[in-house]
């Protein structure tokens, strides 16, 4: 199959930099060398982490190697890292089940086709290559059409834009987008392309550019498109509604670059997305307003800091339901918990689903963080903006499976009576071979305040 595009991208040098700084496309040497299908990749780039595990506003950056490629089909991908050799590889997630081969101090395989894989070289984290391979779009928008903004290949800085009713954002292969795209009021528009949005040359605190910004809009889809180096929340979505956002990857790394934040609304689907984030991936939060029918399916967590798959800690509406996260696979999980509810404020937070979860490595509980696997609490934070606590309650964890790394807590405290949590049943939980089916077996801490149907089974088939 040909190869259309591919761009490996970097947003930072390989020296450490401070959070507030804003990065830029580097002229340092790039760290690999890419082959697919026997073409070598004109452009190497790599964009800003951030490997340390505790929170701080201006944390030590520094850089990972980004690939966005438009392929159809089957490839054969071959690497090779300047200044090391490749001894051995591991391509994530695991259940691709791809063996890189090595030889000469490179690494081969073979990919099935488009999809989001990660490869770690030489049994380290730190220079991970994050591959993400795109299928070529059939029907692109006419880039003529005056409701079409089309970015064309290239760099286009500084670009703040609004969309408005029909429109549609399209980035195309090979371009990379400094940018904002924001939208208030808006319904029926389209955000799409394989190109690259990217923040790194906006300061955290002077800036606070979040990349993708919507406020009370509907009937939108966002699809494609990968951000990196966000100076704030990556995708916030405040009082938005009927939405579905597709293969769109996200990597960050200064402080409280979550991955998605919906804030407030309803009928919102996220499939098939990649997320990286130095603050929680995947989080639901009120802030006075209510939340209904929020689902996450079919997607892959690096979480360097902060939790993977959260509801919270910012609770301020009458009620938060019908959540779920489904078929959800965490590469690596270093620093709070995989799945919490954290009911900080006055929500009534119920049917909530956590279902077939996979963890490839757990390692919560490093630097300033916790080390539970899941975390249910109405507890008091330093974000609680209301006077009383609310509760929790339906919450179903089914198929949980913990691959490797340390052995995880589980907690589930109920501030008090009035803040109640209840019916919550676990079943299906794994940690590291290791079928679990009664409390006994767990490093469990439970609030005396606990109603009385909360429970651990085995394995359902249902």
């Amino acid at each position: 199959m040909k190869v259309l595009v591919l761009i490996l991208l970097a947003m930072t040098s390989m020296l450490l930099i401070g959070s507030g700084s804003a990065g830029s496309i580097p002229d340092a040497k790039p760290s690999c060398r890419v082959f697919l299908d026997g073409r070598e990749l004109e452009t190497v780039y790599e964009t800003a982490v951030c490997h340390q595990r505790f929170w701080t506003a201006e944390p030590a950056l520094s850089t990972t190697p980004v690939a966005v490629a438009v392929h159809d089909g089957p490839c054969r991908v071959e690497i090779a890292c300047l200044g090391q050799e490749i001894e051995n590889a591991v391509v994530r997630p695991l259940e691709a089940q791809i063996h890189p081969e090595t030889a000469d101090g490179k690494a081969a395989f073979e990919l099935p086709g488009p999809g989001n894989y990660t490869v770690e070289f030489n049994g380290r984290t730190e220079g991970a290559l994050h591959l993400f391979i795109t299928g070529t779009e059939t029907d692109k928008p006419d880039p003529e059409d005056p409701k079409v903004h089309w970015f064309g290949p290239g760099v286009h800085r500084d670009q703040m834009i609004t969309v408005r009713n029909g429109e549609t954002i399209y980035l195309d292969a090979g371009c990379v987008l400094y940018g904002q795209i924001y939208c208030g009021l808006g319904k029926n528009f389209t955000i799409a392309g394989p190109g690259v949005l990217c923040g790194s040359i906006y300061d955290r605190y002077k800036d606070t550019i979040v990349p993708v910004n919507l406020s009370n809009c509907s009937d939108f889809t966002i699809r494609d498109i990968t951000i990196l180096d966000p100076s704030a929340w990556t995708v916030n979505l405040l009082k938005c509604k009927n939405a579905v956002i597709e293969n769109v990857k996200i990597v960050s790394a200064r402080s409280n670059s979550d991955g998605f934040t919906f804030q407030n609304c309803e009928n919102i689907l996220v499939k098939n997305c990649f997320v990286r984030s130095w603050d929680d991936s995947l989080v639901v939060k009120g802030y006075g307003g209510d939340v209904h029918n929020i689902t996450f399916e079919d997607c892959t967590l690096w979480t360097d800091l902060a939790q993977c798959c959260e509801i919270g800690y910012e609770t301020r509406a009458k009620v938060i339901e019908d959540i779920t996260f489904r078929n959800i696979t965490v590469l690596h999980a270093f620093h709070k918990p995989v799945i919490s509810i954290h009911n900080s404020d006055n929500a009534a937070v119920k049917h909530v689903l956590f279902e077939n979860i996979l963890v490839e490595d757990a390692q919560m509980g490093m630097g300033d963080g916790t080390p539970y696997l899941i975390d249910f609490t109405t507890l008091e934070s330093q974000w609680s903006a209301t006077l009383k606590r609310g509760t929790i309650d339906d919450v179903t964890v089914r198929n949980v499976r913990v691959l490797s790394g340390k052995r995880p807590s589980i907690r589930i405290w109920s501030f008090d009576e009035n803040s109640r949590i209840d019916h919550v049943t676990i079943s299906g939980l794994n940690i590291l071979g290791e079928e679990i089916c009664s409390f006994e077996q767990l490093d469990y801490e439970a609030s005396p305040a606990n109603g009385e149907n909360i429970i651990i089974l085995p394995y359902e088939n249902e």
